[in-house]
């Protein structure tokens, strides 16, 4: 039996997918994902079969119109500049989706590429599921990520963010979406598929912890929370991340537990700058960062390591996190449970998209501080990481790495799903 990913994120929203065709194909299913064609490498590398999804997420994010939004974190001039690409690579983007889905048997559908992926099973006639990384079924235990991450003190309240949401989304999905599927021979839908499984009978994978976002007391029937994906030992091997530098274990132990700061695929505007603005905090407060560059090339800052700062490539977070202080990133969810699970505060310098959900989560947990990269400098960062390392913190973040770690997301997410696909 063959099972399709779709997921047109970044690395953090293809890597659970990844996490769960894994364990699928040890279940004997054949799988494949499809995502965007700078994930190639990543996906392969992982020993999952890849198929190409017109365009280049980093492109977009890179973009001057992508690095404006990313600075911003306005989700109205998100929308906006998604509508605008998506006008431009849809047609191409469903081409090669069509493709992807040529032998599927089933088609998990993730983010940003839920409506292709149900429109590609419909056509296929082959089962459906949802996998998302954030919450997006409706519900009136809490609002809509995307619309508002304030707690609203009525559920008809919170469940009305959803349907603006679906507004906001048909807006931007619903024409090109409308040309595809006549193309199929379907008939067409007013609004999009995201956040309507209970009314479309579609089970739902819930790709988080409950100890952040409880299951919700008025979910779908068919939804079900996982717990978080982590990357088996085997794809991390494959992906050579389970062999940490000798030149960053020599620094590990030469000092005390660093603080992490990366941001992932979010673009740093100046690293010389900010790497600058990290070393004087490190000095200010006596401790050490090791800093994450990122898609940033390190030409321009090679020359400012030292004791107090190690520039570190990509790595298994992990591993590496449980020999941290701390953790200062953007607020992925993936790298928000990498953090919390490995028992340490977070500094959440979240950017747009469900970003600032998962800070405003770990910040009610008492487990770190939500810092919006809009409000984050020198001085709130210096803040923040002072705060982060005091001990009634660091208690918070401990407690809370016990329960995730007493979780297995991937047996309880590919449960789900082989109990879902035999049936």
């Amino acid at each position: 039996m063959r099972v399709v990913f779709f997921s047109y994120g970044s690395r953090g929203d293809v890597q659970p997918q990844v996490a769960m065709a894994a364990g699928l194909q040890q279940q004997g299913f054949r799988t494949r994902v499809a995502a965007p064609e700078n994930l190639r490498g990543f996906i392969e590398q992982a020993g999952i079969e890849y198929a190409p999804l017109f365009g280049s997420s980093q492109e977009i994010l890179e973009s001057e119109n992508g690095q404006r939004w990313l600075e911003s974190g306005n989700v109205a001039a998100f929308m906006k500049e998604l509508t605008r690409i998506s006008n431009r690579i849809d047609p191409e983007l469903f081409r090669t989706g069509l493709d992807a889905a040529r032998d599927a048997d089933a088609i998990v559908g993730g983010t940003l590429a839920e409506d292709m992926a149900f429109t590609l099973a419909e056509h296929r006639r082959v089962p459906f599921l949802f996998a998302h990384t954030m919450p997006l079924e409706t519900t009136g235990d809490y609002a809509q990520p995307l619309v508002t991450t304030r707690k609203l003190p009525l559920r008809s309240l919170n469940r009305a963010t959803y349907a603006l949401f679906r507004v906001l989304l048909t807006r931007q999905r619903t024409r090109t979406l409308a040309v595809f599927r006549k193309e199929l021979g379907l008939a067409p839908r007013r609004a999009t598929v995201v956040s309507r499984s209970a009314e479309l009978g579609v089970p739902a994978l819930q790709l988080w912890s409950p100890h952040l976002v409880p299951h919700a007391s008025d979910a779908p029937a068919g939804a079900v929370t996982t717990g978080f994906q982590r990357l088996p030992p085997s794809v991390r091997a494959g992906l050579g991340e389970e062999a940490p530098p000798a030149e960053l274990l020599h620094w590990l132990e030469a000092g005390p537990p660093p603080v992490y700061v990366g941001f992932g695929s979010m673009p740093m505007p100046s690293l010389a700058r900010f790497a600058g603005d990290i070393l004087d905090i490190a000095r200010t407060l006596g401790v050490r960062f090791a800093l994450s560059p990122g898609w940033n090339k390190l030409a321009s800052v090679g020359h400012l390591e030292c004791d107090e700062l190690m520039f570190v490539p990509s790595i298994d977070h992990e591993w590496f996190f449980k020999r941290c202080a701390a953790a200062v990133h953007h607020g992925g969810a993936g790298t928000t449970a990498a953090s919390l699970g490995a028992g340490i505060p977070t500094i959440v310098c979240s950017f747009f998209a469900d970003q600032p959900f998962w800070g405003e989560r770990v910040a009610r947990l008492g487990a770190g501080v939500h810092l919006p990269r809009v409000k984050m400098n020198r001085q709130t960062l210096g803040e923040a990481v002072g705060r982060a390392i005091r001990d009634d913190m660091r208690d918070r973040a401990r407690d809370i790495g016990c329960k995730l770690g007493a979780e297995d997301g991937n047996a309880r997410a590919v449960e789900a799903l082989t109990s879902f696909l035999k049936h």
